[in-house]
């Protein structure tokens, strides 16, 4: 359970709250507190933070790959399962299967007799 919990920590770290740090620092870098503070007044300054942060995380997350593997993009757990998908023939499909069948065998007759007679 605790293991889990610092998963979803970690993965929560490396995709919300990198980025965001990076948008302020990318603010802070190109318009100072000032622009930082313009941000913080819009209507949802965490993702405007965090849209401009994006690439730079992004970067970021690469570097961190590159020393630890899977530190910078955690690898996540999945659950997969295989469902066997076996057709129920009905006797319809069954009865329309024979007589395409029987069908295909009288052509084959009806060829195999003028072949024959040429």
């Amino acid at each position: 359970m605790a293991k889990d919990q610092l998963k979803d920590f970690h993965l929560f770290a490396v995709e919300s709250v990198l980025p965001f740090g990076m948008g302020i620092i990318n603010n802070a870098k190109s318009g100072g507190m000032k622009k930082i503070m313009d941000v913080f007044q819009s209507k949802d300054p965490v993702s405007e933070f965090q849209v401009d942060g994006e690439t730079s995380a992004q970067m970021m997350r690469d570097k961190i790959d590159q020393l630890i593997p899977g530190l910078g993009h955690p690898v996540l757990s999945v659950d997969v399962t295989v469902e066997e998908n076996q057709p129920d023939f009905e006797s319809n499909d069954q009865d329309s299967l024979v007589s395409t069948l029987h069908r295909i065998n009288s052509q084959l007759d009806q060829l195999k007799h003028y072949l024959e007679n040429d």
